[in-house]
């Protein structure tokens, strides 16, 4: 009789321990689901916030001032990249979507920029055509 009740006794305590297992494992994974799901809200957001919006590394009047050159053939993820190296863009994923919704033509060149420059503004100037064609040019030479 006593082995019966020591037996139940045993299952009763695994059961027990089995379920608080559970629940600590269940609580444990929700967590991280829930911390995971706030994380890439935040990112979407910032994301969201630098394409649409008007961001910058620094405060307007605090930028420091870069020379930047574009090669030709240079593609505009290579030119989102050393923007985001030379401290003059937040992101460089955000200005390359932004670069690409706006249609945007980047012109191998050198540019003065500034990090306090928004990416409206930064797009502006590195897309802009020669002001001079070819064909004034050879005008001016004859």
């Amino acid at each position: 009789m006593k082995k019966k009740k020591t037996i139940k006794t045993e299952r009763v305590i695994r059961n027990f321990s089995n379920g608080i297992t559970r629940l600590m494992i269940d609580i444990l994974f929700y967590t991280l689901v829930i911390l995971a799901v706030i994380k890439f809200s935040q990112y979407g957001y910032n994301f969201c916030y630098q394409l649409f919006g008007s961001v910058a590394v620094d405060k307007e009047g605090e930028g420091k001032e870069v020379e930047f050159f574009i090669q030709a053939g240079d593609s505009t993820k290579e030119v989102a990249s050393k923007l985001k190296r030379e401290g003059i863009i937040i992101d460089r994923f955000s200005f390359y979507a932004k670069s690409l919704l706006s249609k945007s033509n980047i012109q191998p060149g050198t540019y003065t920029l500034r990090s306090d420059m928004d990416y409206d503004t930064i797009l502006k100037i590195i897309c802009r055509y020669k002001e001079t064609s070819d064909e004034e040019e050879e005008y001016e030479e004859e």
